[in-house]
């Protein structure tokens, strides 16, 4: 697989993780504090992910 398909797939793993982290599944809910940081760190993550699929 190359470097960006690689760097793609994950970045695509830490989103479905932070969702499942603010998801009805999970048993204890996130702290408004924990949810903004993570909100914030899963922005990043699509920022990245978005530079990676220009390069393809």
């Amino acid at each position: 697989m190359s470097d960006v398909k690689q760097s793609l797939q994950e970045k695509l793993e830490k989103l479905e993780k932070g969702l499942f982290l603010m998801s009805v599944d999970r048993v204890r809910a996130l702290s408004v504090h924990e949810t903004v940081e993570l909100i914030e760190e899963l922005r990043a993550v699509v920022a990245a992910a978005k530079s990676d699929a220009d390069k393809l």
